[in-house]
C-alpha cells in the first residue's frame, strides 16, 4: 500500500478510512485496510479528505492542454472526487500549490457545497451539479487574498466566511466576516463585522469547534520595531454573530508563538511575548480567565477532550513540558513537568492520557526519535532512529474513548516510572559552555532569566490587561520622570516635555 513512490498518506477525520496517493494513482482504504476505491490521477502533488470524509481533493502537476480547438491552455488540475464511487464531481485549474492554505477547496458542514477563491470573488459550487457546471453563487470580495468557511456553515442562509484583504498603496488591510448570499452583479456585500490594520502580509484562521467564534493571527515578515527576528504578529477575535470584533489583549509585548482552541470550543490558550513567554487562558468570549505565568514555551496543545493541555518549548528552546488540568471553573492545575530535548512536534493520544513528542528530519538531522509521556510527565517509552520523518498516533473513531480525570494517587506518592527507562532530568537552567568545561552542571543564580520570571507564577487574573500595559509603558528604560506628555500629544510636544523635565532636574541639583 505504502511504498517509495507514495507522496501523501492521510486519515479521514473520523478515522474510518485513509488515502494513499502516488504520482499516478489515488487509493482510498477502509480502516481495516480494505480497498474502497482507486482512481487514475497523473502527477498528484497533494491530496486531502473533506471534513466529513465524503470527498477527496487533489492537486496535480499543471499540464498543457494539447487538445485541438480547446481554448484552455492547461488541463484541470484541481479536482474533487467522491469517495463512494470515485467519480470526479469538480474540475478546475489552479496555477500553484499553496501548502500553507491547503486544501484550496473548502466544504460546508453538510458537504453539499464547496467554495473556491478566484480573483476578487468566492465561487460556490453545488456538488450535485457535476464537474462542468458553473458556480451556483458568485460572491464578490474585491482584493480577497485568503478566506475561511465557518465549520458549521450551510448554504441555506448560514454560510459564514472570514475573508482577508491585504493592504495596498497605503490603504490598510482588513478582515471581514460575511454571510454568503447571492449578490447582483457589481454590488459589494456589507460585512457583519470588519477590522482594519497595517503591517501584515499573511493570516491564519482558527475557528472554534462550535463555529461561534474565530481567531485570526495576522503576521508580517519584518518587525517594524526591530525587536524580533520572527517578524510581527497580531491576534484578532470575531464572534460569529458579528457582535464582537477586537484585537485580543496581550499581557506582554512580543511575538505570538502559538494559539489553540480547546476541542470543546469554550476556551483558548495564547503563548505570547518576548521570552520568557506569557501564557493565558481565555474563554469563548475573549475574556482572560487564568494567568498561566511565564516560561520558556512556544507551543500549546489540548488533549481531545479539552480537559488537559500541555505547554512546550521547542525550536531554539530547551524542550520543557508542563502539563495542566483545566477545571470547570477555569482554574488550571499543574499535573507534572518534564523535558523533551530537541523536540519538534507534540501530539496527544486519542484517549487523552499520553503525549507523543518527536524529533524529525528535515527540521533536525540529529537525535531523531520519539518519546511517549504520561499526562503527569513520566516517561513511558522512547526510541531512536537514524532518520525519522514523521511520528503520529493512529486515529480512532469518535466515541472509542471517554473523557477521564486524573487517576487518584495516595498523598505523597511520586509519579510512576517505567523500569529501565531513564527519566528526563529536571531543568537546572542554561549553563554556558565555558562553565560546563569547568565541571559546573547547574546554572549560576541570578535575578534575571530568559527562561522564567521568578516573580510571575501565574494564577487568577488579578488586574486588567490595560493596567498591565500601562505599567509597562511607565517603566520604559531611560525614561525621565515627569517627562510624559499628554496622551495623543505630537512628537514636538513630547520633546518639549522631556526638555523641561531635564532643566528642572538640573535646577534641583544646583
Amino acid at each position: 500500500m505504502v511504498n517509495a513512490e507514495t507522496r501523501v498518506v492521510e486519515y479521514a477525520r473520523d478515522a474510518s478510512k485513509y488515502l494513499v496517493a502516488c504520482d499516478k494513482l489515488l487509493r482510498v482504504y477502509a480502516a481495516d485496510d480494505a480497498l474502497l476505491v482507486e482512481v487514475a490521477c497523473t502527477g498528484i502533488r497533494a491530496a486531502s479528505f473533506s471534513p466529513n470524509g465524503g470527498y477527496v481533493v487533489t492537486f496535480q502537476r499543471p499540464m498543457r492542454n494539447e487538445e485541438e480547438g480547446s481554448h484552455a491552455k492547461f488541463l484541470p488540475n484541481l479536482r474533487v472526487w467522491r469517495v463512494d464511487d470515485g467519480s470526479n464531481v469538480l474540475s478546475l485549474t489552479q496555477k500553484e500549490l499553496d501548502k500553507d492554505h491547503w486544501p484550496s477547496v473548502q466544504f460546508t458542514a453538510d458537504e453539499a457545497h464547496c467554495v473556491i477563491q478566484v480573483t476578487n470573488t468566492l465561487h460556490v459550487y453545488d456538488l450535485k451539479d457535476g464537474d462542468t457546471a458553473p458556480p451556483c453563487v458568485k460572491f464578490p470580495v474585491k482584493g480577497v487574498s485568503k478566506f475561511s468557511l465557518c465549520p458549521t456553515a450551510k448554504m441555506e442562509g448560514e454560510m459564514l466566511v472570514m475573508t482577508y484583504v491585504p493592504e495596498i498603496k497605503g490603504t490598510p488591510g482588513y478582515l471581514a466576516l460575511h454571510r454568503i448570499v447571492s449578490c447582483p452583479q457589481g454590488e459589494t456585500p456589507t460585512p457583519l463585522a470588519r477590522k482594519s490594520f497595517f503591517r501584515a502580509n499573511s493570516v491564519r484562521f482558527l475557528w472554534n469547534s462550535s463555529g461561534s467564534a474565530v481567531l485570526i493571527i495576522a503576521a508580517a515578515d519584518v518587525d517594524a520595531t526591530n525587536q524580533s527576528y520572527y517578524g510581527e504578529q497580531k491576534l484578532f477575535f470575531f464572534s460569529a454573530d458579528g457582535s464582537k470584533d477586537m484585537a485580543v489583549p496581550m499581557p506582554k509585548e512580543g511575538p505570538i508563538h502559538d494559539v489553540q482552541w480547546s476541542p470543546q470550543g469554550d476556551f483558548f490558550v495564547t503563548v505570547a511575548g518576548f521570552m520568557p513567554a506569557k501564557s493565558t487562558l481565555f474563554n469563548a468570549s475573549c475574556v482572560p480567565k487564568f494567568d498561566l505565568g511565564s516560561g520558556p514555551y512556544s507551543l500549546v496543545r489540548w488533549n481531545p477532550f479539552g480537559r488537559f493541555f500541555a505547554l512546550a518549548g521547542f525550536g531554539n528552546l530547551p524542550g520543557d513540558l508542563t502539563f495542566y488540568d483545566k477545571k470547570a471553573d477555569a482554574k488550571c492545575k499543574v499535573m507534572g513537568t518534564t523535558r523533551a530535548s530537541n523536540g519538534v512536534s507534540l501530539e496527544w493520544s486519542p484517549c487523552g492520557r499520553y503525549v507523543l513528542t518527536a524529533t524529525t528530519a528535515p527540521r533536525l538531522r540529529v537525535d531523531n526519535g520519539f518519546q511517549v509521556f504520561k499526562y503527569n510527565g513520566s516517561l513511558l517509552a522512547q526510541k531512536q532512529y537514524d532518520v525519522l520523518y514523521e511520528a503520529m498516533w493512529r486515529p480512532v473513531q469518535q466515541g472509542t474513548y471517554e473523557d477521564r480525570p486524573q487517576t487518584p494517587r495516595a498523598q505523597g506518592e511520586a509519579a510512576p516510572a517505567r523500569e529501565g527507562l531513564p527519566q528526563p532530568a529536571k531543568s537546572s537552567g542554561y549553563v554556558p559552555p565555558h562553565l560546563r568545561r569547568q565541571g559546573i552542571t547547574e546554572a549560576p543564580k541570578a535575578s534575571f532569566s530568559l527562561a522564567r520570571d521568578q516573580a510571575d507564577i501565574g494564577g487568577k487574573i488579578k488586574q486588567t490587561f490595560a493596567a498591565a500595559r500601562a505599567a509597562r509603558q511607565s517603566s520604559v528604560p531611560g525614561a525621565v520622570p515627569g517627562a510624559e506628555a499628554a496622551p495623543g500629544a505630537s512628537k514636538a510636544a513630547s520633546k518639549n516635555a522631556k526638555r523641561r523635565a531635564k532643566k528642572k532636574q538640573a535646577a534641583d541639583g544646583e
